[in-house]
């Protein structure tokens, strides 16, 4: 009995150790102080793939000429054209700067602005861009997606 008494309390006094050993984590900073950084998406970018209809005919033509360059004083241009929303060169915008979801054109010489779903990632450390549109045909939809080139 006394054997099970001296256990009880062995038990008893290491459970209290490791309970009170434990500090509970505590940070220092709410949630509201925690802000998105604002996603850069200027640079030269260089097409590196394209689906069509979600079928990936990257390896039937030679894309990786097509470049936009999209400029930090919002204007922009295209180099080697090929099918796109947008022919020549003009100015270029986000809808958040944050969370960019829309890439907007406006064209020179044209009334309008062309605006377009995006998303913007990395992979393996090297930013990517993604376009959707559909030029010309409203039955095809095509999905560029650009690395950037670093110079």
């Amino acid at each position: 009995m006394r054997l099970n008494m001296q256990f009880a309390i062995a038990a008893f006094l290491a459970l209290t150790v490791i309970i009170s050993s434990c500090d509970t984590f505590k940070d220092e900073m709410t949630p509201g102080s925690y802000s998105e950084t604002v996603k850069y998406i200027d640079g030269n970018w260089q097409l590196a793939t394209v689906f069509r209809n979600g079928i990936d005919i990257t390896e039937y033509m030679d894309f990786s000429a097509f470049h936009i360059i999209l400029k930090k004083d919002n204007t922009y241009e295209i180099k080697n054209y090929l099918p796109f929303i947008v022919k020549n060169k003009g100015k270029w915008s986000v809808d958040d700067p944050q969370f960019p979801f829309h890439l907007v054109f406006e064209e020179e010489g044209m009334n309008k602005e062309v605006k377009t779903e995006i998303g913007f990632s990395t992979v393996d450390g090297k930013r990517r861009l993604t376009i959707k549109l559909s030029p010309g045909c409203h039955t095809n939809t095509y999905v560029y997606t650009f690395k950037q080139v670093i110079e």
